[in-house]
């Protein structure tokens, strides 16, 4: 392949018409407010009309753009304060669109049929009635009243979470110029530092600063579980069933899933007494399961990473494979190492702009190249998805167990990929051994994730928890997770892992072992079925459309309340397993 441009800081500019220069950002924000509140007027007066209802859509699809440009700026030297006062101006235009909508269905409810027909036969964009009457019987206006505050408040108390973490400060005499580190920086060195004895240090040190702040997380995490809790029993509805219909599945196609996964412990924690045997111990810790790998080194630059993601997809589709090489080269990723980066990583999408940005801290490691591939994959669904007119968010239609499936998709083929492609067999074992460690974070770690969030919420409904309380509720699911089959678990996971935190998303865990399991059937369809590319477009163009549990039927015959796939998919893992051992 010919050599192309990988530029390591993203272009910014002509996103949106006030490109990224501050105090055009805020006056296009102030905009964006002036024209819901012309649309705010018109709506007393009348119901919309068509030339309205196009307007406040485009007014919403506005307001999701800024989001994403306010999440880039995050991560840019920006004064925390002005990043306050724009998520906080962010979320009252969602709020206050969403008054409209709500306002509007009213009226429609309040309507005669003979007032009705001749107002929606003025209407040519039917998907506008259609949204419009979808909640306009089951939902009062008190509890959408209810419903917007409860968005707006759990957003701030995000913000609040964002801000305690970041404040943090870490014993960090790992690096000699500094005393004190961030928690992002702590929470990388603990896991991906060469040398083993730092990555202890670090380890000990972020898990000491998070004790001493505990409390404060914990009454953070009371207060948004308590604020959904009293919102469900408002509207009369189980916290999980919200949860589920936000991700388009049933009880019973999630419940099939984990009673896979469990089904197949035994052989998953195979694993464990593997690498446990490799260090001459009965139990491993999960700081050394998930830090094994850093002992066999093996450098990839960013460039050798895009090229490697690039060839990976060719064969599954080459339109993915170019799709990746122009995101690349036109500057929507930003891989360059900065203190402002939170861990991990996260794609913002521009949908009425088509386009997305990436953002990671890359670190030449095999962990760094594979959430790059992982964004990459998010930003190929987004692509997908189809710029209609709508007057919801993407947040109350944008299913996450549809969102982690285009990214674990991409990841996986990338790993797969490099592992085929690696002819010195100590680094292959130690690929393999990642990936391996990977799909148990998917299967154990998020599990106990999950079972935690599960059992915490009902906990919650008898009263607050105070922080040892959350800290041996979250032990206990973890060694649940893993069959009890590690010597020492992750503490205060319940912190560190902003999924707890997110305002719009409850259960923000299962979603991802749901995604992983599905892209490795896909992967697996992919190199059988010579029509996949074509369908897994069109499966990803409809997001939001019908429930995914559907999508998947419609697109694959796939049914995925029944075991048999969840199984297969398992069962790739539990080969890699062997064919791991098989090294030793």
């Amino acid at each position: 392949m010919e050599s192309f441009i990988t530029p390591t800081r993203w272009n910014l500019n002509n996103l949106l018409q006030c490109d990224s220069d501050l105090e055009e950002f805020k006056n296009y924000i102030s905009c964006i407010k002036a024209n819901l509140l012309e649309i705010e007027e018109c709506e007393k007066l009348n119901p919309l009309n068509e030339s309205e209802l196009n307007a406040i859509s485009q007014i919403i699809k506005h307001v999701e753009s800024a989001e994403s440009f306010y999440y880039c700026l995050t991560t840019e030297d920006v004064e925390p304060s002005l990043l306050t006062s724009l998520n906080t101006s962010i979320s009252m235009l969602k709020s206050q669109a969403r008054f409209i909508v709500s306002d509007l269905q009213e009226r429609i409810g309040n309507m005669s049929e003979k007032q009705f027909s001749v107002w929606s036969n003025s209407i040519n964009q039917k998907v506008f009635i259609e949204e419009l009457l979808m909640d306009t019987q089951r939902t009062s206006k008190e509890e959408k009243i209810i419903s917007n505050f409860a968005r707006e408040t759990l957003s701030n108390m995000e913000e609040i979470y964002v801000q305690a973490r970041n404040n943090l400060k870490v014993k960090g005499n790992i690096d000699k110029d500094e005393n004190e580190i961030s928690f992002a920086e702590a929470s990388s060195l603990a896991l991906s530092h060469p040398e083993q004895s730092n990555r202890r240090f670090a380890f000990r040190e972020l898990n000491q600063t998070l004790k001493t702040q505990a409390e404060v997380f914990a009454s953070v995490y009371n207060s948004m579980v308590g604020l959904r809790l009293k919102e469900n029993m408002v509207k009369n509805t189980d916290y999980l069933d919200e949860s589920l219909r936000l991700n388009g599945i049933s009880k019973r196609a999630l419940s099939t899933m984990w009673d896979t996964v469990d089904t197949n412990i035994h052989s998953l924690s195979r694993y464990l007494k593997i690498k446990a045997g490799e260090v001459g111990k009965e139990r491993i810790s999960w700081h050394e399961l998930m830090t094994s790998s850093q002992e066999v080194s093996n450098e990839i630059t960013y460039s050798q990473a895009s090229k490697g993601i690039i060839d990976s997809l060719v064969d599954i589709d080459i339109n993915m494979s170019e799709f990746v090489k122009g995101a690349i080269a036109k500057g929507w990723v930003d891989s360059e190492q900065r203190k402002t980066k939170p861990p991990g990583g996260f794609c913002a999408p521009f949908i009425p702009e088509g386009e997305s940005r990436i953002s990671l801290n890359y670190d030449n490691s095999i962990d760094s190249a594979r959430r790059l591939a992982h964004e990459l994959g998010h930003a190929w669904h987004f692509k997908q998805m189809k710029n209609v007119p709508s007057l919801f968010f993407s947040d109350d239609t944008f299913e996450m167990t549809m969102a982690e499936t285009s990214s674990i998709f991409f990841e996986t083929a990338y790993i797969d990929y490099v592992i085929q492609n690696t002819d010195d067999v100590s680094v292959k074992k130690a690929i393999l051994g990642a990936k391996i460690e990977r799909s148990l974070n998917y299967l154990m770690s998020i599990r106990g994730a999950f079972l935690f969030e599960d059992k915490f919420y009902g906990h919650r409904k008898k009263g607050p928890l105070d922080a040892n309380q959350v800290e041996e509720l979250s032990l206990q699911c973890q060694e649940k997770a893993y069959g009890y089959s590690l010597s020492e678990y992750e503490p205060f996971v319940w912190i560190k892992y902003v999924q707890f935190y997110q305002a719009n998303i409850p259960f923000y865990n299962y979603p991802y072992s749901f995604g992983f399991l599905l892209s490795i059937g896909l992967l697996n369809l992919a190199k059988k079925d010579i029509q996949f590319d074509r369908k897994f477009q069109w499966f990803l163009s409809e997001t939001g459309f019908m429930p995914l549990e559907q999508l998947i039927q419609k697109h694959f015959n796939i049914e995925i309340s029944k075991p048999d796939f969840w199984q297969q998919s398992i069962q790739s893992v539990i080969k890699d397993i062997e064919e791991y051992n098989k090294t030793l």
